[in-house]
């Protein structure tokens, strides 16, 4: 996490100029670990900026990039990167989508940007954090816990709410996170413990049909969540056994070429690369290494695999990062010359993890 200004972004948030350290790379890399991590995030991320001028929206898509961006802009280092989300969230007013009351984790995603932003110097706010303040508080104060209804909403919600609570030292926050995600995994039972898998929402219960993408929003919901939490939280046993046992399971799943497909458990149903999912596990599995968490012997090669299909296939010679599942809701065609936000944002949270474990 970026804990300081830079000062290329110190006019732009108004906070006292400070630096930024690229996260320390493992001082042994595994045999196995590929090498210019960071140099493939760089040409991925430019080649994104320089064809998205400053997004004009704050929806779930946009605030999925922008850990992504968050996380490139930690590992590597880069001021612009920063400079970049920070003056996306400045033209936003650190706003969220349906206003300081929404109970929509969609609505969310953009705060996990505004509060990594605050979090530079604390003593000279880098955001305002009223509207997702209110948002957490509103949805802590009243009793129900049912808002996230689709597994999606883990990833685009649960980080917000645990990195609120460190801010705010927050105990309230985390209670109800564990609510909502229980409500989620056993209420709604949305979680299969006999595949190690989760399906993507009621009208998927007790079918065959496991979307790569939708557990991958979880994956990697379950690392951001674990990296903020406090180690003596009561929950965290679980959010961390319920990662082991995702990746147990996804380890069964990849395919040769290092891909996870669509459709985990019926590789049949549109075969072949998809970016997003496989981004969002690397990732997740890779964070799981690093934090001590995953066994890095049985698990290394799954993600070295995993990133050396995507920087093969797909991207492209000039950053362009194809193969990402559009838009939906359930496995679905992931064309070659496909990408989206989010995909971007997934891929730079997976490098960045990657280039902790092998470095960059």
């Amino acid at each position: 996490m970026i804990k300081k200004c830079v000062a290329a972004i110190c006019a732009i948030v108004g906070v006292a100029a400070g630096g930024v350290t690229p996260a320390a790379a493992a001082p042994s890399p595994p045999a196995s670990c590929p090498t210019g991590i960071g140099s493939t995030m760089r040409l991925v991320n430019d080649y994104w900026q320089s064809h998205n001028p400053v997004p004009a929206s704050r929806d779930w898509t946009v605030g999925t990039y922008f850990t992504g961006d968050m996380a490139a802009a930690d590992a590597l280092g880069d001021q612009p990167y920063l400079e970049y989300a920070a003056r996306w969230a400045r033209a936003q007013r650190f706003a969220l989508d349906g206003g300081p009351t929404t109970s929509d984790a969609n609505s969310q995603a953009a705060a996990q940007t505004y509060i990594q932003l605050y979090q530079h110097d604390p003593a000279h706010p880098a955001a305002d954090l009223t509207q997702i303040r209110q948002s957490v508080r509103t949805m802590v104060n009243r009793p129900a816990v049912n808002e996230w209804w689709w597994v999606d909403a883990l990833f685009m919600a649960m980080p917000a709410f645990a990195e609120l609570a460190q801010v705010d030292n927050s105990p309230a926050d985390l209670a109800k996170l564990y609510g909502l995600f229980h409500d989620t995994k056993q209420t709604r039972g949305l979680w299969n413990p006999a595949v190690g898998l989760w399906w993507r929402d009621g009208t998927f219960v007790g079918k065959n049909v496991y979307w790569s993408r939708g557990n991958g929003w979880a994956a990697a919901a379950l690392a951001r969540t674990l990296e903020v939490l406090p180690a003596t939280d009561q929950h965290r046993a679980e959010y961390v056994q319920t990662l082991r046992q995702m990746a147990a399971a996804l380890k069964a799943l990849q395919q040769p070429s290092g891909f996870w497909y669509v459709s985990l458990r019926d590789p049949s149903q549109f075969p072949g690369p998809e970016t997003s999912g496989t981004a969002l596990f690397t990732y997740a599995i890779a964070w799981g290494i690093n934090h001590g968490v995953l066994d890095a012997a049985t698990y290394t090669p799954v993600v070295t695999r995993a990133w050396q299909a995507m920087a093969g296939t797909s991207v492209h010679s000039d950053g362009f990062l194809g193969y990402v599942q559009p838009v939906g809701s359930a496995p679905a065609k992931a064309p070659a010359g496909s990408t989206a936000n989010y995909g971007v944002g997934a891929f730079l949270l997976a490098g960045s993890q990657l280039g902790q474990l092998c470095g960059l």
